[in-house]
């Protein structure tokens, strides 16, 4: 019974430490800051100081993209319209 209690405690201590590590990780790229840019056109991008480059992407409809994992990475997603429709790390 004992072993149990024990394991059922660690397995809820990991779970928590991964809980953590998740949200501390969330928001590497700052995109956090940037979501008001969601529903603005694209000029709003360069208005708010942001620069195409190896930590920003700005997806069009059909972009062809890596699909290589960044945290460290702001990709700003657009829809037809040229709209911002997000703004995520990765």
């Amino acid at each position: 019974m004992r072993v149990l209690v024990f394991g059922l405690a660690v397995l809820a201590l990991v779970a928590c430490k991964e809980t953590q590590l998740g949200e501390m990780s969330e928001d590497l790229c700052g995109a956090r800051q940037y979501q008001s840019l969601v529903g603005k056109d694209r000029a709003a991008i360069t208005e708010a100081g942001l620069i195409e480059g190896p930590e920003l992407r700005i997806l069009g409809p059909g972009a062809i993209v890596t699909m290589d994992h960044r945290p460290d990475r702001m990709n700003i997603d657009l829809d037809d319209d040229g709209r911002v429709t997000a703004v995520r790390c990765g």
